[in-house]
């Protein structure tokens, strides 16, 4: 019988990353310490194995140094058509970067999407949907 069926060892294994979770919370340098050169990269596209590879040797350029804009502002203040040019100026990565900082996506399917235009027209139709149900509250004045 394998250690793993027993339910003691499970609930002791369960304990052990309660207690490492609140540990994590509670203590910024236990966090980093713990998290430093643990980040996982996959080390061929065919390949669905995981290697780790130290912080220091990635290189993590943002593909866009721009910081991402509020798209909601953006649409109240100035309308679909300038969030559609101001989006349009950014890369494919990053508007599907926007749709996942904006909770735009749940069922993720924009993820798998390669055509800006797609993205564009999807943030645009979400975000124009979710502003129309706000405007029977707003004030007229």
């Amino acid at each position: 019988m394998s250690k793993f069926k027993d339910a003691d060892f499970r609930k002791q294994l369960s304990s052990i990353f309660i207690k490492l979770a609140e540990r994590i919370e509670q203590d910024e340098q236990f966090a980093h310490w713990l998290f430093e050169g643990t980040t996982f990269l996959a080390s061929d596209k065919s390949s669905k194995r995981k290697k780790m590879s130290p912080v220091s040797e990635q290189q993590s350029v943002p593909l866009d140094k721009r910081p991402l804009p509020d798209i909601y502002t953006i649409y109240s203040k100035e309308g679909a058509e300038a969030l559609r040019d101001l989006l349009y100026t950014y890369e494919t990565e990053t508007l599907k970067e926007m749709v996942l900082e904006n909770g735009l996506d749940p069922v993720r399917k924009v993820r798998r999407w390669k055509t800006r235009d797609k993205i564009l027209a999807y943030i645009i139709e979400v975000v124009s949907k979710q502003m129309s149900k706000g405007k029977a509250f707003m004030d007229e004045s």
